[in-house]
C-alpha cells in the first residue's frame, strides 16, 4: 500500500504465490479425464497409453490447473510456504474486490516441456509475473499474471502454467 492507501501494484511483481510437491496418481488422472468427458482409453488403461507412445498413463492437458495441486499433495512432503503467509493473488484481488467490481479468470496458457505421466513426482513454484491496468471506459481493469512452473526430480521443467486474473472496477 502507498501512503495514500492505494495498492502499489508493482511491488507484487516477482513475489511467490506458493510452492509444493505433487504426485501424479492414476485414479486422479483417470477421474479428471472422465470429468472433462474425455473417455479415451489412454487416460485409464496403461496398455493403451504405452501403445500411444507414452511411458505410462498421461495427464490430460488442463490437469495442472484444475486438479493436480488439489488432490495429489502429501502434507509431510510440502516445503515451507515461500509467501510468508501472504498470497499475492488473495491479497491483491481481495483488496481490489473490497472496493467493488468483479474478478474473472481471464485466460490460462500451458507450455508443455514433456508429457506428464502417472508416477511422476513434481515440484512446483508460482510467482507473480506481471500486474498492469487498462482503462475500459469509466472502469479500470487490473490484470494479475501468475506463472507456475512444474519440474521433475532432476529439476527440469515439465509444464509451465500462466494464469491471468482480472478485476474490473
Amino acid at each position: 500500500m502507498t501512503e495514500t492507501g492505494e495498492l502499489d501494484l508493482e511491488s507484487w511483481i516477482g513475489r511467490p504465490t506458493g510452492a509444493g510437491v505433487v504426485h501424479v496418481e492414476r485414479a486422479v488422472v483417470s477421474n479428471f479425464a472422465a470429468s472433462v468427458l474425455d473417455d479415451r482409453p489412454l487416460y485409464r488403461n496403461r496398455d493403451a497409453a504405452l501403445a500411444a507412445g507414452f511411458t505410462d498413463i498421461p495427464a490430460p492437458p488442463t490437469f495442472y490447473f484444475s486438479a493436480l495441486q488439489n488432490y495429489s499433495r502429501w502434507e509431510e512432503e510440502q516445503p515451507e510456504d515461500p509467501t510468508g503467509g501472504v498470497n499475492p493473488m488473495a491479497e491483491v484481488m481481495g483488496r481490489l474486490i473490497s472496493t467493488g467490481g468483479l474478478i474473472l479468470h481471464g485466460e490460462q496458457e500451458f507450455t508443455y516441456h514433456r508429457p506428464v505421466v502417472v508416477g511422476d513426482t513434481l515440484e512446483y513454484t508460482g510467482v507473480v509475473k506481471d500486474i498492469y491496468q487498462k482503462q475500459a471506459g469509466e472502469r479500470t481493469m487490473t490484470f494479475l499474471v501468475v506463472e507456475t512452473t512444474y519440474t521433475d526430480g532432476d529439476g527440469q521443467p515439465v509444464v509451465t502454467s500462466t494464469m491471468n486474473l482480472l478485476h474490473r472496477s
